[in-house]
């Protein structure tokens, strides 16, 4: 019975892992003691050999307070928070996937934080940060950047209005630019743009790289030709009350590929063809782009690129404890069915 008793005390302690006393057994020292140097505490209290005995017991019994151990022994907890302006919006998904990725191979994890567009939103960030100790901050430039990087100062701006702004530079002008040399070298002269109805820098940088893109081909800029719909859309009343008159645009650049879907049902009701009628330039190439009829011509912005960029500036950031140094994306046209010459 003692015999058969003992061994099911066996299987209950493999199933709950390593504890703290299971750590003072194998570093030799009280649990007392493992408790003080994982709360922070031995400081005066604990001699170096005995706090390094009990990390090292830690690390090799897989104490699932290892990662805590190794926060303590190197000064960092490995944590890198990714603050995007929309979750929901498929782009920045594949952004944390690459940005994992990339931080993973370097002993780090990430952590997500929607940032939104609501009022309130900023202040909830702000708490976040306040709440949990990160050893860097990815950020799109938003309002809050700078009180952020008060609670963590190694923090790195993705996207900006210029390359002074960030530390990862996503040129709004450069692509824009793309865009409207493409539609431009088909002929269209009345272009018109589709944004969100968001603060987010991307989205007010890429209105503002609209008209400067149409004043540099000698295009008029037409007010009508330009509205915003809230993310999450699925119609658009004023798109098609656009499109259904005598003078409407024969293109449209949409800020984001998630846009595009507006005009292509706005289309389809008006008995419009795309690209025969109207043609659509999107911004992202996300898989949506690929999945729509025809499929959509956009502007690529490599997620993995920007996800991995962003990491790796942010590691540059904490090893250097000062701004690293500027990278900016690439980005390039991608020519799909969505595109023709103008009627």
């Amino acid at each position: 019975m003692d015999n058969q008793h003992h061994g099911q005390d066996n299987g209950r302690d493999r199933r709950r892992g390593p504890t703290s006393r299971d750590v003072a057994q194998a570093a030799g020292v009280s649990q007392s003691t493992v408790s003080l140097i994982f709360s922070g505490k031995d400081a005066g209290r604990i001699n170096p050999a005995t706090r390094e005995a009990v990390l090292s017991a830690a690390a090799t019994l897989g104490y699932r307070l290892n990662a805590s151990a190794r926060a303590l022994k190197l000064g960092t907890h490995r944590l890198l928070a990714l603050a995007v302006p929309n979750a929901a919006n498929p782009y920045f998904a594949a952004v944390l996937k690459a940005a994992t990725a990339a931080a993973r191979a370097k002993g780090y994890a990430v952590v997500l934080i929607n940032v939104g567009d609501d009022p309130g939103d900023g202040e909830r960030l702000l708490e976040s940060l306040a709440a949990h100790t990160f050893d860097g901050l990815i950020v799109w430039e938003n309002p809050w950047t700078p009180t952020a990087e008060r609670f963590v100062p190694a923090t790195v701006v993705a996207d900006g209005l210029s390359p002074g702004d960030a530390a990862v530079f996503i040129p709004a002008g450069v692509i824009v630019r793309h865009a409207i040399e493409h539609l431009a070298g088909l002929g269209h002269q009345k272009i018109g743009r589709i944004g969100f109805d968001m603060t987010a820098i991307p989205f007010r940088s890429r209105a503002q790289a609209f008209r400067e893109a149409l004043s540099g081909h000698s295009l008029r800029f037409d007010p009508r030709f330009e509205f915003e719909e809230p993310f999450g859309a699925t119609a658009s009343d004023r798109l098609t009350a656009l499109l259904s008159g005598p003078d409407r645009p024969s293109a449209f650049i949409c800020d984001d590929d998630l846009l595009a879907p507006l005009a292509y049902r706005a289309a389809s009701r008006l008995g419009l063809r795309i690209p025969d009628d109207l043609s659509l330039v999107g911004i992202g190439d996300i898989d949506l782009a690929r999945l729509m009829e025809p499929d959509l011509t956009t502007v690529a912005i490599p997620p993995e690129v920007v996800g991995e960029t962003l990491v790796e500036a942010a590691l540059e950031r904490i090893d250097l404890g000062s701004k690293p140094a500027l990278r900016t994306i690439e980005t390039r046209l991608v020519v799909r069915g969505s595109t023709a010459k103008t009627p």
